[in-house]
């Protein structure tokens, strides 16, 4: 192919952009948004000296007035921040407990599973630790609540019904089969949960 040849029109055009897309000026991002800020607050300050001086003001009084105003819009800005955190912090506060009343919940459901007695069960839900208990996404382990319950029965065996008042079923009076050891529990989980006289 001769080089000498003249090129056509199309050519050319492709040429002129490739050069052009290889030449463009890098574009910063930062100094763009600087000259909007500084021209924001020019026009802003205009605006407000204008106001201030129709409604009288020297141009001293109307400086001033410039200042209290941005002073006291900051402060707002200040103020709805911390009321947005105080906000966000209520609802995590909230969501913490609603959380626990499910935990507490499920872990009740739980023990009734494992043959726990219905009055023992806040003992044991007290003594249990279910943090493995949630996921990521905020879903309750059923197996793991299960799990953080017999860790606590198996350290202390006295929270489980025993094989006799499992068995018997309905029962009129007091059961003696146990002996003294009834009243041992009862005033060792006194003492712990801090209901002894």
């Amino acid at each position: 192919m001769d080089n000498n040849q003249p090129q056509t029109p199309a050519a050319t055009t492709g040429q002129n952009v490739a050069t052009q897309q290889a030449a463009a000026p890098a574009i910063d991002y930062g100094k763009i948004q600087q000259m909007i800020d500084s021209r924001n607050q020019s026009s802003e300050d205009t605006i407000l000296k204008s106001y201030f001086q129709k409604e009288g003001l020297s141009p001293e009084e109307a400086k001033k007035a410039i200042e209290d105003f941005k002073t006291q819009r900051e402060e707002s800005k200040q103020k709805e921040k911390v009321d947005n955190e105080n906000l966000q912090n209520q609802l995590k506060d909230k969501d913490a407990l609603i959380l626990k009343q499910n935990i507490e919940h499920e872990a009740f459901l739980q023990a009734l599973d494992l043959g726990v007695e219905t009055k023992t069960i806040p003992y044991l839900i007290k003594l249990a630790d279910f943090n493995g208990a949630v996921d990521d996404k905020g879903a309750i382990s059923g197996d793991k609540v299960k799990e953080s319950l017999n860790k606590v029965l198996t350290d202390v065996p006295g929270l489980k019904k025993s094989e006799n008042q499992a068995m018997k079923g309905f029962q009129i009076g007091a059961d003696n089969s146990q002996g003294s050891n009834n009243g041992v529990l009862d005033d060792t989980l006194a003492r712990v949960f801090g209901t002894k006289k």
